[in-house]
């Protein structure tokens, strides 16, 4: 055969060169069971084609070598598109299976309840389903599809995360969470910086004495960072579910909500020392700090920004007197928590804290700018949203189990001390009760932590999503690639120990193994026991009897009843809650969470959008008037039933008769205020001033001021 001309064995030289680069490929494949199973398919079809294009050249004319060349782009185009197609497709199964693990999470989860199974929680079920579901594509060779459903970060952090912790917030007891700030933020900050040092001390610690995989001291601090994010979704389900006091769970829901965003930011700077270029001294140490705190109030700030734009859109555009915005006006409340989200992630800060930070801003001044029905809409709207993803979350976490390297050369000596950390981590709780102890006597409100209470609040710290996405994200990128990091430099020690020997293992692999196996202990274990622990503990609220079972008359004993305590605390805030809202004092609630305190009937509601057409003033007068005993049964006082909704509703009728009777109502509240004017000069009094009565007064009151169409 004559030798090839420049043209035509520059051609082949190509092709020979992809066809080695095929043969090294496959040969690395080849070390990897898995990844050359995935990639058999592939590299068949392509090397079956390489082969007929080699051969077509050795025997085809010279000048024909452009057409080959044509044809080879052609080829890899087709074949570029069939993997496309078949990644599109994979990915459209894992999204099938996905949502049907939710629904039978779901289902088995309310048959579980049912049947009384608490030591079976929906979290542990949720993480079944998950390695039941990606257990079947394992078994079934599916590694596309296993591909699909691994764990991904910005997955978790994009569409998981802030939708919970936004709801956490926007649903919170603002005024119990309040109440309790000073302990939840030393059990979120002081105590999550505490454990962080302790938890990854101790690892580090009982690696050098060679009890466990010996991590190295900036990947052991790292790895207390992330295991210290507490996720007690568990937790808190069967705290509303067994009804426990409401101190504690506001305890409890706060640190969880700040943990999380506290835990974030702080494994973000303590990575900043993974490199050579930031060594750890005085000075960086001091820069560690000042970025700390730059990204954690820089991203409270912009989410109060949100909250407080969100505030002043809906005090200006007043929808809550138009009903037929109901919809829109619940769907623009969520453009502002998640541009609140992006705009902190877009200046590199944190937008979970931002978005927690709007949603508590949210609550407490832009909700009273809602109609009543907006109200209850957008907070079971957010509650549904955050359910969904919450629960995804631990069909993921089981999913992920499978997809991970999670059980190939486990680190099950570094999980079993790692857990022991992470309880001695958690005793920041008692250091923080004893402090408020000591500011706190039993005539206090909140009164002091009961031991009990100390107990339950160790014993809910759960580890599960957030922990596991850090984790996750850290061995994906490598940061700690180093085998038994923490006898760098020491290769004797390396060689004698028999964690080190082998050296496919490093430091991220072994932190994120034993962050899933103690986020499924803890799901399992304490997540099943809570309910014991509970009852055990008597930490629950006393049955309520007969008559203050009624859930009508106890919500208006919240709204008309307040304490010294929340006074005072209306009488140095109400100017911010005038200035962004239409109210004039903030309302006690003695429910565990906002909605809670929205599960109302229909009648309740009606009540509420009367109160809000009539303004504060005139309700009460027309209660006044329509709450007189010849009206109801012999016997009952009128501030009996004054103080029951109920009571209001029976008195106006049905809803629809509500609505229509709305108009006279109103009148005869202008009549017993504006008793000179007719029933016309009323109702044209009424009609000038859009139906609200103040305003209908106050025309009445100030005649030069009186509309042209009335005089």
């Amino acid at each position: 055969r004559k030798a090839p001309t420049r043209k035509n064995g520059g051609t082949q030289m190509r092709c020979r060169g992809a066809l080695c680069a095929l043969a090294i490929v496959a040969a690395l494949g080849g070390a990897d069971a898995s990844q050359a199973a995935r990639d058999q398919k592939w590299l068949g079809k392509l090397s079956t084609k390489a082969r007929n294009l080699r051969s077509a050249l050795e025997t085809a004319p010279r000048r024909d070598l452009s057409e080959h060349e044509a044809a080879l782009s052609e080829e890899e185009e087709e074949l570029l598109k069939e993997e496309a197609e078949e990644e599109i497709i994979m990915l459209k199964w894992a999204t099938v299976i996905g949502i049907a693990a939710l629904g039978a999470t779901f289902i088995l989860g309310f048959l579980a309840e049912s049947i009384h199974l608490h030591w079976l929680p929906e979290a542990a079920i949720g993480v079944l389903v998950g390695m039941f579901a990606s257990g079947l594509a394992l078994m079934a060779h599916s590694d596309g599809l296993l591909e699909k459903e691994k764990f991904d970060f910005e997955f978790f952090m994009i569409w998981l995360l802030p939708p919970i912790i936004f709801e956490a917030g926007f649903n919170m007891n603002v005024q119990a969470f309040i109440a309790n700030l000073c302990p939840t933020a030393f059990f979120a900050f002081i105590g999550t910086f505490a454990s962080t040092f302790v938890v990854g001390g101790l690892v580090w610690w009982f690696g050098q004495m060679g009890l466990c995989y010996p991590l190295g001291m900036l990947a052991a601090l790292t790895f207390g960072s992330l295991i210290s994010a507490t996720d007690p979704v568990t937790v808190l389900a069967v705290f509303q579910a067994l009804g426990v006091k409401i101190d504690l769970f506001s305890m409890v829901f706060g640190e969880s909500v700040l943990n999380d965003a506290v835990a974030i930011v702080l494994s973000r700077t303590l990575l900043s020392f993974n490199n050579p270029e930031n060594p750890v001294d005085a000075e960086h140490i001091l820069g560690a700090g000042k970025l700390f705190l730059i990204i954690f109030i820089g991203s409270l700030l912009i989410g109060a920004v949100g909250g407080i734009l969100s505030s002043l859109t809906f005090k200006l555009l007043d929808l809550r007197h138009h009903d037929e915005m109901l919809y829109m006006e619940a769907a623009l409340s969520f453009v502002f928590p998640w541009c609140a989200y992006f705009v902190a992630e877009a200046s590199e800060l944190s937008g979970i804290v931002s978005i927690m930070s709007c949603g508590m801003v949210m609550a407490t001044y832009t909700r009273p700018n809602f109609s009543p029905r907006a109200v209850r809409l957008t907070a079971r709207a957010y509650k549904v949203v955050a359910l969904i993803a919450e629960t995804f979350v631990f069909v993921y976490l089981g999913m992920a189990t499978i997809t991970f390297p999670i059980f190939t050369y486990t680190v099950w000596h570094f999980f079993f001390w790692a857990t022991l950390a992470c309880f001695v981590g958690r005793l920041h709780i008692y250091i923080g009760s004893f402090l408020t102890n000591c500011f706190r006597d039993a005539t206090s409100k909140p009164p002091p932590i009961s031991p009990a209470y100390s107990f339950v609040m160790w014993f809910s710290g759960l580890r599960g999503g957030v922990a596991f996405a850090l984790a996750s994200v850290s061995y994906v990128a490598g940061d700690f690639p180093s085998t038994c990091g923490g006898f760098d430099g020491d290769d004797e020690r390396k060689q004698e120990s028999p964690f080190c020997s082998d050296n496919e293992h490093n430091d991220s692999l072994a932190m994120m193994q034993a962050t899933m196996l103690i986020a499924c202990f803890t799901i399992f274990v304490f997540g099943g026991a809570i309910t014991t622990i509970c009852i055990y503990f008597d930490v629950l609220e006393p049955k309520k009897g007969a008559e203050s079972t009624a859930r009508s008359k106890m919500l208006s004993a919240m709204h008309q009843q307040k304490t010294s305590t929340q006074l005072m605390v209306d009488d140095g805030h109400n100017w911010l809650l005038k200035m962004l809202t239409n109210e004039q004092a903030y309302e006690k609630s003695d429910e565990l969470r906002f909605d809670d305190d929205e599960e109302k009937g229909d009648e309740e509601v009606v009540v509420a959008e009367v109160e809000a057409e009539l303004g504060k003033n005139a309700f009460t007068e027309l209660k006044s008037e329509i709450m007189k005993p010849r009206n109801f049964e012999k016997g009952a006082t009128a501030s009996e039933m004054a103080a029951n909704p109920d009571t209001l509703h029976a008195a106006l009728g049905s809803p629809a008769l509500v609505r229509t009777a709305t108009k006279d109502a109103k009148i005869d509240v202008l009549r017993t205020r504006l008793p000179n004017l007719s029933t016309k000069d009323l109702e044209k009094l009424l009609e000038g001033a859009g139906g609200d009565v103040d305003l209908a007064v106050k025309n009445a009151k100030a005649p030069i001021n009186t509309p042209p169409a009335l005089l």
